[in-house]
């Protein structure tokens, strides 16, 4: 840099000084501005390449810097994002201890749920669906105390609102309804497939609270029907279970109110009002029973639809004695 400066002041002063010609000779002064002007160009040639060496030295000067603070960030990011695979695999774990844990809390609960039923007196199944609501329409198998032990009955948590106790089942034949007295009166069958609860703990359901009766049956072409009665009772023992059923509605027909006020028959029991003849023992079968009955829930299995007495009959649907494929009465404490 001080070298061209140089050169531009000695070339300044070869040309002129306040216009005083320093030469005589126009020839001296012809060689003095070439060799001038050969001097500047050679001055900023050199000046050209100080400067773009200079600007080149910057460029790799910040380029290095780039690539260091490129490197930084990059080993910054190597390092966030290692931070955050390590939070991520924290993270999941203590989500897979919650879920283990939430897992736990849910058998945990389903066992002190399952105690809690199975632990207060006096349970059908409409308490079961009062206190516990997520039952509803959950048809199934559950667990009502009488007041001697547990006892498995099946529990309808659909049908109008749910919360019926079924007290008689037949669905396939699997089970023998022709049984006697003391049978009728303790239980029988098997709470998932064809079972009769037992006339003493029908009794006490229906004494504890005023129930209603549902009854649904089908046929062997699958229509179905129903019938209902307001006020269903059963009396004790030392009353031979006698029958209360009055308020009728449904579909199906009255076929029960035949029986009010009969007492229950077995075959080795002859209750019935017929006189000398066992209807529970001819048809072989029991119920409540006059001169004989219109509705035989209790009656013979068949597995096509036949007419007769002596099989599933709800006489007044088809105003025949046609069996039927399945039928069940269930009871719910009256509203």
């Amino acid at each position: 840099m001080g070298r061209l400066f140089g050169i531009l002041i000695l070339t300044s002063l070869l040309v002129s000084l306040n216009g005083q010609v320093l030469f005589d000779d126009i020839g001296d002064r012809q060689r003095s501005a070439d060799l001038a002007l050969q001097c500047m160009r050679t001055g900023l040639q050199q000046f050209s390449q100080g400067i773009g060496k200079m600007v080149t030295k910057k460029l790799e000067e910040v380029e290095n810097i780039i690539e260091a603070k490129m490197d930084q960030i990059e080993t910054k990011n190597n390092k966030s994002l290692s931070t955050i695979q390590t939070e991520l695999s924290t993270i999941q774990t203590k989500l897979s201890t919650i879920q283990t844990e939430q897992r736990l809390l849910r058998q945990g609960m389903r066992v002190l749920r399952y105690t809690e039923i199975n632990s207060i007196a006096g349970f059908d199944c409409a308490d079961i669906l009062e206190y516990f609501p997520d039952t509803r329409g959950r048809d199934g198998v559950y667990n009502i105390i009488d007041i001697q032990k547990a006892k498995a009955v099946y529990c309808d948590m659909t049908t109008d609102n749910g919360g019926w106790t079924v007290i008689q089942r037949r669905v396939n034949g699997s089970v023998d309804f022709n049984r006697n007295w003391t049978e009728y009166k303790n239980g029988f069958g098997f709470a998932d497939h064809e079972y009769w609860i037992g006339n003493d703990m029908l009794h006490r359901l229906t004494s504890t609270n005023p129930q209603e009766l549902r009854v649904d049956m089908e046929r062997f072409n699958g229509e179905k029907a129903y019938a209902v009665y307001s006020k269903f009772s059963v009396g004790d023992e030392a009353s031979k279970y006698q029958l209360r059923v009055t308020g009728y509605s449904g579909n199906a027909g009255d076929s029960l109110s035949y029986s009010n006020n009969m007492k229950f028959s077995t075959p080795d029991q002859d209750n019935d009002g017929s006189g000398g003849f066992n209807c529970a023992l001819f048809y072989r079968t029991a119920g409540w029973f006059d001169s004989c009955f219109d509705a035989n829930p209790n009656g013979q299995y068949t597995d096509s639809e036949k007419t007769d007495w002596k099989y599933i009959t709800w006489k007044h649907w088809k105003d025949s004695y046609i069996s039927l494929k399945s039928i069940q009465l269930m009871i719910r404490p009256r509203a």
